[in-house]
């Protein structure tokens, strides 16, 4: 995107914004290029972001901090259904259908931080047509943030005042009432709406739209090749693969992949890409993921994420099964991982075990049992519990024995007093007469004051997941483990 597609995109929200004639058909036909679509309806729309965000300044002046109101959150005056909620510098205001958040970086809040600005495009239950054609062509709040970067770097706006926050020219925000005024629920404005911006994706399902279908497949093509610039990076690799989908073949898709597998740099683009081949037939990409797991990844150099995604891919077909667990266990028995106080993937790795690895399983879950990663212990323990075998009782018997209060203990306690083995509610009786709870003096909680009062409910999310796992792979764990 240059200067020149920049100031385009500037004119034709500035005619939809006048309510200017929509160019003929023949006049469409006779352009040569046309300006991103997607970026159109981004500019569009930060106008009625701005609209919006000076709506909730407003109201924090008039109806909370101007009637004196000191509470932190609570119900928004004289507007039934909406409640504040003050963080930091700002305030997110949440009503029906749309959740608002604003961090006052001047008075008028007209200053957008490029994920709340995503946030409440993706939080309207009934968008209308600029939003919702946004949230079409732009799917992600990553993509919205990429494809703001892009208008800031072409020079739309200025740079951005911090990270992720800037804010449109004077001239571009003295539209925003009328951007967010704009009534394009009628046939002629939703036409004219769309000619401007030259969506011809929108227009070719209308009546005598059928002549945009050239200009349709243009369109796609530039949007495709954007969004496959944007599967290289770690940051919105999984929204632009998921965009994809509807843009590509089965086989463009693969050659995404595979691309980013295999030039890329080794990041989580790189899970992503893994795993969007994984969930597709066949084997298709088997090369680039089996060079990845034995010959680009080392566990002592790359985060576990990548491993895991290629480990599961290739053991789930069956392809260098010895050669690739090998691998695996290799990641799996790293602790601490690099920047973790231990191995944040532990858990993962004793449910692939678990699924493809019998002989392995049993290691693996004790380390994740004895990790020093509570997430991935209470991810197992909760795993466990649902399978609820006589193996899986003895494991959480075995892990509990012996340890003291800690980060992660509780859910093993809560997990066998809920068993349907008698032993099993013994030994958590036990444990907890043996570890009473402390309770502290003063103000405050202490670690185990906060999480005796949680730990059953935290199992108890954790358990969500561990039955839709269970659910998908329960079928393939033997019923005992040597």
């Amino acid at each position: 995107m240059d200067g020149e597609v920049a100031r385009k995109l500037e004119a034709a929200v500035r005619a939809v914004v006048s309510e200017a004639p929509a160019p003929t058909p023949q006049e469409l036909l006779q352009e040569d290029d046309v300006p991103s679509v997607a970026h159109g309806w981004l500019l569009l729309c930060l106008l009625r972001q701005v609209s919006r965000q000076r709506w909730v300044t407003q109201m924090v002046k008039e109806r909370i901090t101007g009637r004196g109101l000191d509470e932190d959150e609570g119900d928004v005056p004289g507007y039934a259904g909406w409640r504040y909620n003050f963080h930091g510098i700002g305030c997110c205001f949440e009503g029906p259908g749309e959740l608002i958040d604003v961090d006052f970086h001047d008075e008028e809040g007209a200053s957008i931080d490029a994920y709340f600005f995503a946030h409440r495009i993706e939080s309207l239950t009934a968008p209308e047509l600029p939003e919702a054609r946004l949230r079409a062509l732009l799917p992600g709040a990553s993509l919205l943030a990429a494809a703001i970067d892009d208008l800031s770097a072409v020079g739309l706006f200025g740079r951005p005042q911090r990270q992720n926050v800037f804010r449109l020219p004077a001239e571009l925000e003295t539209l925003a009432e009328s951007a967010a005024a704009l009534d394009l629920s009628n046939d002629e404005a939703t036409a004219r709406c769309l000619a401007h911006l030259r969506d011809f994706e929108a227009l070719v399902s209308r009546p005598g739209g059928e002549v945009f279908q050239a200009k349709v497949e243009a369109v796609r093509q530039s949007r495709r090749n954007w969004l496959l610039a944007q599967a290289g990076s770690p940051w919105t690799a999984g929204d632009a693969l998921a965009a994809l989908e509807s843009l590509s073949t089965d086989e463009e898709q693969v050659r995404a992949c595979t691309r980013v597998i295999e030039h890329g740099p080794v990041s989580a683009a790189t899970a992503e890409a893994v795993q969007r081949l994984d969930r597709m037939p066949g084997a298709a990409g088997s090369d680039a993921v089996l060079r990845l797991a034995l010959e680009r990844l080392s566990p002592t150099e790359h985060h576990p994420y990548s491993m895991h995604a290629a480990a599961h891919y290739l053991l789930k077909r069956g392809i260098e099964r010895e050669r690739v667990l090998e691998a695996m266990l290799a990641f799996a028995r790293v602790n601490p991982v690099k920047g973790y106080g231990g191995n944040p993937f532990i858990g993962d790795f004793a449910l692939l075990a678990l699924e493809y690895a019998h002989e392995h399983a049993r290691e693996l879950v004790r380390l994740a049992l004895r990790s020093t990663t509570p997430i991935a212990r209470q991810l197992v323990t909760a795993v466990l519990f649902v399978l609820d075998r006589p193996w899986c009782h003895h494991e959480l018997a075995a892990a509990l024995q012996g340890m003291e209060r800690e980060p992660g203990a509780l859910a093993l306690v809560v997990a066998l007093s809920r068993s349907r083995s008698d032993l099993a509610r013994a030994m958590a009786a036990r444990w907890r007469r043996e570890h009473p709870l402390h309770v502290s003096e003063g103000p405050g909680f202490t670690w185990d004051e906060v999480e005796e009062e949680n730990a059953a409910a935290w199992l108890d999310e954790a358990l969500t997941k561990a039955r839709k796992w269970v659910e998908q792979a329960g079928a393939r764990v033997p019923e005992t483990l040597d």
